[in-house]
Formats: structure tokens, C-alpha cells, sequence
């Protein structure tokens, strides 16, 4: 009788470990301030939809805009101005988008100060905007 006790438990650990979300990957990073960009206001001229690891997609609409606060290593770090944007796995996290060549290659989360990477970057076309 005790193997199945101990199969029983196995059969429900998975089960929970299955319904659990996984944590964001992320790497501490430095945020530079960068003269020339900083301050500037981007428009998105299309949809983006990206894909984190944890697995829970991430949508921005047309027209999202967003405000330059500087550079991490891996791009131009964007933060929404009318708009929260999150990053989601085993917890909520607040994130602004890190911009490079066009594309979203992933977040920067500002509390945490640390750097989530998509496994695969989307693209992000961008509009700089001139008047307020």
C-alpha cells in the first residue's frame, strides 16, 4: 500500500507544479541616461505582440506612446506615458519596453532594475513624436 501513497503524491505535486507560472528571467542592468534621445516621445505606428518566457503574451496598441529614459545594453529603453505596462509569470511586474533596430527585444523592469529578454523579438515600428 505504501507505493501508491507515495505515487499518489507525486501524481498531485506535478499537478500543482504544472498550474504554477514560471518566474520572468531576468538579469540586473545598468539604466544610462542617454543625452541625445532621452526625453524624446515615439509613437507605435502598429500592434505589437510579444512573447515572453513566462508564457502570458504581451499586447501594445497602435498609437501607444511612450517616452525615452535612456539605455540598458541591449536597446533604447522606452516607458509608456498613458499607459502601465506589465510583464507577467510568477508575479507582476511593471515594464517598459527595450527598443532596438526596430524591434522590441524585451523589457526593462524598472523596480527590479534588471533586464527580461523575449526569446524572440518582435517588431516594433516607432514614430518619433514632435509636438506634445
Amino acid at each position: 500500500m505504501r507505493p501508491r501513497v507515495s505515487a499518489a503524491w507525486v501524481c498531485l505535486a506535478a499537478a500543482l507544479a504544472a498550474g504554477c507560472a514560471s518566474e520572468v528571467q531576468r538579469q540586473s542592468v545598468e539604466l544610462v541616461a542617454s543625452q541625445p534621445e532621452q526625453g524624446r516621445r515615439y509613437l507605435t505606428t502598429a500592434a505589437v505582440e510579444a512573447q515572453p518566457e513566462s508564457g502570458y503574451s504581451r499586447s501594445i496598441r497602435a498609437g501607444t506612446e511612450f517616452v525615452a529614459i535612456g539605455r540598458v545594453a541591449a536597446g533604447l529603453v522606452l516607458k509608456p506615458t498613458q499607459t502601465v505596462l506589465t510583464v507577467e509569470g510568477a508575479h507582476v511586474h511593471e515594464a517598459y519596453a527595450v527598443h532596438r533596430d526596430g524591434q522590441l527585444v524585451g523589457f526593462y523592469l524598472p523596480v527590479e532594475r534588471a533586464f527580461a529578454a523575449l526569446p524572440k523579438p518582435v517588431s516594433m515600428p516607432l514614430q518619433e513624436k514632435t509636438s506634445p
